[in-house]
């Protein structure tokens, strides 16, 4: 089965990309016209998200960070000539990567196959058995599971990588490039939201009241903490 990636781009763009991709199977296209679109097609078997920035809305900061605050997929923007600060607001926004459209074919199908592997590789399941629990919360790292409460949450598995980390070091303020170094091997700068993204995530499923969390707190400075209840 070749890898999926969800296009938001011209007709150009895609019929050059499937020249690209398609020999031996390894990357089919599939386009959609806008962002909306997208976002409503985000249930889907894709493997990847790229985006031409240009067909991004003129509120593009709120409307990417919603994108990238719903799904774990690679996202890779096309820009023209980005300079450095768009380069640095995408990846702050949630992108995982901003590259010149001035790139061939090829090389832009690359970075993307590049992009994939990394999510398949650092977004498996926990490796090990048995269960984990911090009061009415459980993980079963066998089964790969967490209820809490005895009521079933589902996370993704970035979600489930992350809260697993969080559950083994409970009660510990856990700094954020530590966080980023095991649960995302380093891919982010320790300035990046995506950890903040996904601990907000998190805070959803499992706090009665997200906006004042009492299980999973931030230690002002250095982290965050799983609170030992």
């Amino acid at each position: 089965m070749p890898q999926q990636v969800l296009v938001l781009g011209d007709e150009n763009l895609i019929e050059s990309l499937q020249s690209a991709g398609m020999p031996g199977g390894a990357v089919g296209f599939t386009r959609v016209r806008s962002l909306d679109k997208l976002m409503s097609s985000l249930d889907e078997s894709w493997d990847a998200l790229l985006i031409v920035w240009d067909r991004v809305p003129d509120s593009q900061e709120e409307s990417f960070r919603a994108l990238a605050e719903e799904t774990d997929l690679p996202i890779v923007v096309l820009a023209d000539q980005p300079d450095v600060d768009l380069v640095v607001d995408i990846l702050d926004w949630g992108g995982d990567e901003c590259l010149p459209m001035e790139l061939s074919p090829r090389e832009i199908v690359t970075h993307l196959r590049a992009q994939i592997r990394r999510t398949t590789k650092y977004s498996r399941p926990v490796v090990g058995s048995g269960e984990l629990t911090v009061g009415p919360l459980r993980v079963d790292l066998a089964r790969y599971t967490v209820t809490l409460d005895d009521e079933a949450v589902e996370l993704t598995p970035r979600e489930f990588a992350l809260l697993t980390y969080l559950v083994r070091n409970a009660g510990r303020a856990i700094p954020r490039e530590e966080i980023i170094e095991q649960v995302w091997a380093g891919e982010l700068s320790a300035s990046s939201r995506s950890l903040d993204v996904h601990v907000g995530r998190l805070r959803a499923k499992l706090e009665d009241d997200p906006q004042q969390p009492a299980r999973l707190t931030t230690v002002p400075g250095i982290g965050y903490r799983l609170e030992e209840q």
